[in-house]
């Protein structure tokens, strides 16, 4: 089966399920997904960057970073609590299990980056689904910005790419297509505005779309360089045609947090 239609196969199974948690008018239950997808990506993590430590631990930052998420969730005006209490755990979890003292570092870097990485950046689609006005569209916009962005890069990348954006990361990106992304996230904004989101104001589908189309593509080059750095090409193998779960969610990631920041707080 090529990976075109894997990938649609997925796509077919996972949206309609996805929607209905969005739209649900009891939040918790995408709450609750979201917590299991942080769950998941941050298995997948560890799984790359400490593939050599011992299941307890990467059980225990999980059950962490998992926490952490949790906390924001629930009670968001505790955020440093919950900040603090993540970042003492995890540095006394890997102190009481250095293994070997010369690379202990480069474990508690590795163990630190992706407690926070997953346990922080997974909570404002959650918190934007409930507390924003207007949360629900807002996260659908966020999901539908990402896929904009990724499609139009990739079709531009193809058609135009010439210049590598970063080639040492991510060798088959290209500037072109980071153009493409930006102007395929101005056109879902703008369409979302003119047919069944007619509140949104052009001052926000330039500032979302802009926003977004640059930070999204970092929390792709991010995971990338996750990737490279370790060796492997996927994430994992759970979604069938698109590797991981962390590969789907790298760049939704930066663009829901920028989102959630400027429905909430800037708008």
């Amino acid at each position: 089966m090529s990976n075109l239609v894997q990938r649609v196969l997925s796509g077919v199974v996972a949206l309609p399920v996805l929607a209905l948690l969005i739209l649900w008018r009891q939040p918790l239950g995408f709450g609750v997904l979201v917590l299991v997808i942080a769950a998941l990506a941050l298995h997948e993590y560890l799984a790359i960057t400490l593939p050599g430590t011992s299941v307890r631990l990467r059980a225990s930052l999980i059950v962490i970073g998992v926490g952490l998420s949790a906390g924001l969730y629930l009670l968001p005006a505790l955020g440093q609590v919950w900040v603090a209490a993540a970042f003492i755990a995890t540095t006394t979890i890997v102190l009481l299990a250095p293994g070997e003292i010369s690379a202990a570092a480069a474990r508690l870097g590795f163990a630190v980056f992706g407690v926070f990485y997953l346990g922080v950046l997974t909570a404002p689609l959650a918190i934007l689904q409930r507390d924003a006005p207007a949360g629900r569209t807002w996260v659908l916009l966020a999901i539908a910005l990402t896929f904009g962005n990724d499609t139009g890069a990739y079709f531009a990348g193809r058609a135009l790419g010439r210049h590598k954006l970063y080639p040492a990361v991510s060798p088959k990106k290209t500037v072109e297509g980071a153009v493409g992304g930006l102007v395929a996230g101005l056109v879902v904004m703008f369409v979302a505005r003119a047919t069944v989101v007619s509140w949104l104001t052009v001052r926000d589908c330039l500032l979302v779309a802009i926003v977004a189309a640059f930070v999204g593509p970092v929390g792709d080059l991010v995971e990338s360089l996750i990737k490279r750095a370790s060796g492997v090409k996927d994430s994992g193998r759970l979604i069938p045609g698109h590797g991981g779960v962390l590969d789907r969610i790298d760049a939704l990631l930066f663009v829901s947090a920028w989102i959630y920041v400027y429905a909430i707080h800037l708008r």
